[in-house]
């Protein structure tokens, strides 16, 4: 096991979640980059587009192309900031809410696959560490004099 990186191990595991989240989303004629967008909404409505850029670490051309699918399949809606006429605010549409339930179904289904054999204490430790070695890898590559440092978007979730 010392002999794998953990880059590959995670690269791997990155790829088949990939792979297999968007095989399920075909099915609902979308993708797995729609998948993430539709995940972030269904936890926190009415953000901005800005704000979904820095949650997922996705550049602002994807996430604005991956909205514009949502959009256009009547999924999300995009709305001006009152407070900020050049912030795009976005919201769930009622067809996008009823979506939701089978898009973390499908998410719940592969996080079973990938920790089948594992205890409740195991998953939950296996999940805690992912945590802490993400925010480690984050941190090293976006260290404060960065221009593109922002603070480890995840960090509520510890």
């Amino acid at each position: 096991m010392d002999k794998i990186p953990l880059g590959a191990l995670i690269s791997i595991t990155y790829r088949s979640h990939f792979v297999r989240i968007n095989n399920q989303m075909k099915e609902l004629g979308l993708s797995a980059g729609q998948f993430l967008v539709l995940m972030v909404l269904s936890d926190e409505h009415d953000i901005t587009q800005e704000t979904l850029v820095g949650r997922l670490l996705i550049d602002k051309g994807s996430i604005a192309r991956a909205i514009n699918v949502l959009e256009d399949k009547g999924l999300v809606k995009r709305s001006t900031d009152e407070s900020n006429r050049r912030a795009v605010r976005l919201h769930l549409t009622e067809t996008g809410e009823q979506l939701i339930p089978e898009v973390v179904r499908i998410d719940r289904e592969w996080e079973e696959a990938a920790f089948s054999g594992l205890t409740e204490d195991e998953k939950t430790q296996a999940k805690r560490l992912l945590l802490k070695i993400t925010q480690n890898s984050y941190e090293t590559v976006y260290e404060n004099g960065d221009k593109k440092w922002k603070e480890f978007p995840l960090k509520d979730m510890q």
